[in-house]
């Protein structure tokens, strides 16, 4: 058997690159170059029935809850911020969303009126948006709702908020668990 080596990097001065050289190998050099001179790392032991995340029995046991919720969803309580107060979610046959949310809002007219609500997953990506297009003045509160919201199989928590014209967002949020029937201020349906 032959080994090749060669050379990589810059030459030192006064040499030049030459060919490759085939030289023969020994048993023992083939030997010494096939055996691994480090220890195997070990693997890491599989974790202990205490380790493991508990899952909602409503969960498929592949789809463990890996989101952590914000830690305050009550924002400025303020009705100059859209407040959602709930939110009636309902997963169709073929997999998409209808989010019916309730909204409040002290809507003075077209210079000061809820304008939206949208459904983010818990890192802030926007799934859904509903265009409030006019002041509902004399309509507090008022439920809206937007139908075909497609959120991806592995989601499981999402937030419902909504904004206004004048404040942006800032008002109640909604926490929606889909994989609870319910929870607060939240319905869930399949």
């Amino acid at each position: 058997m032959m080994i090749l080596t060669a050379c990589g990097g810059s030459e030192p001065p006064g040499e030049t690159n030459q060919p490759a050289v085939a030289t023969a190998a020994t048993p023992t050099q083939m030997m010494a170059a096939s055996t691994p001179t480090e220890a195997p790392t070990p693997e890491p032991a599989p974790p202990t029935p205490t380790q493991l995340p508990e899952l909602s029995p409503t969960l498929p046991p592949t789809l463990a809850p890996t989101e952590t919720a914000p830690a305050d969803l009550s924002g400025n309580p303020d009705l100059d911020y859209a407040q959602v107060q709930f939110v009636r979610a309902t997963q169709d046959s073929d997999g998409l969303w209808t989010f019916n949310t309730t909204v409040r809002h002290n809507d003075e007219g077209w210079d000061h009126y809820a304008n939206a609500w949208q459904v983010v997953d818990l890192d802030g990506n926007l799934l859904a948006e509903r265009i409030l297009t006019h002041p509902h003045d004399n309509e507090q509160p008022f439920t809206r709702s937007q139908s075909n919201i497609n959120i991806p199989p592995d989601t499981i928590q999402v937030i419902v908020r909504a904004k206004c014209n004048d404040h942006g967002f800032g008002g109640q949020e909604v926490l929606v668990d889909l994989t609870a029937a319910e929870g607060k201020n939240f319905e869930l349906s399949r």
